[in-house]
């Protein structure tokens, strides 16, 4: 009998493997876009991982964090995206890519224990770091980086999905909100983004 860490890693690396493919054919729609009521401005945070605590704190003073909130049950877009974040991630220098530390917020801690979230990130190979945290933080979160997401209510095994925003947020280890970036932005436009601002904060 397969395990539950098997089976997620089968159902994500058949997603994977047909992510990888839309995402760098270019074939992905544009994300949804949510309407503020106030310019996002990003946020420190506190959340807990397998491993335990993790805070943007922990970051150096030239590292920048680059940060996606999802869910490991989503069918198509975090598992898309985290494929385009590993594949873009290898494209950088050594010595840019060891300054960003990718950030994988689950929005929906019900489900995604800490021990499910890093079952999930390892399978992207790219040193991303799985995290979540208390309801409310999580959605005040959300909030001052301009993510946006609620469950919806589903007729099926899974009981609900969560629709979410799929933006990549670039912030400090001081949870200054650096730049907003869509889940289909181009590698080079990623890559560009990244140095020029690592190149800011040296």
């Amino acid at each position: 009998m397969k395990t539950n860490k098997t089976l997620l890693l089968g159902g994500v690396a058949v997603i994977a493997l047909i992510a990888a493919v839309q995402i760098w054919s270019g074939l992905n729609q544009q994300p949804e876009q949510t309407a503020l009521a106030e310019k996002p401005t990003g946020a420190p945070f506190t959340l807990q991982s397998k491993e335990g605590e993790v805070s943007l704190s922990d970051l150096e003073d030239n590292q920048l964090a680059l940060i996606f909130f999802g869910y490991t049950w989503c069918p198509d877009i975090c598992p898309m995206s985290m494929v385009f974040l590993s594949r873009a991630l290898e494209n950088l220098p050594g010595d840019v890519r060891d300054r960003v530390q990718p950030i994988f917020i689950s929005v929906d801690p019900d489900r995604d224990t800490p021990e499910r979230l890093q079952a999930y990130v390892e399978f992207f190979d790219a040193g991303i770091l799985g995290v979540t945290g208390d309801k409310d933080y999580l959605q005040q979160l959300a909030s001052e980086y301009g993510a946006f997401y609620r469950k919806v209510e589903m007729d099926s095994a899974m009981e609900y999905a969560v629709d979410h925003t799929s933006d990549f947020y670039l912030a400090t280890n001081k949870g200054e909100l650096i730049t907003t970036l869509s889940h289909n932005v181009s590698g080079n436009q990623l890559n560009e983004t990244l140095t020029k601002a690592l190149a800011e904060i040296q």
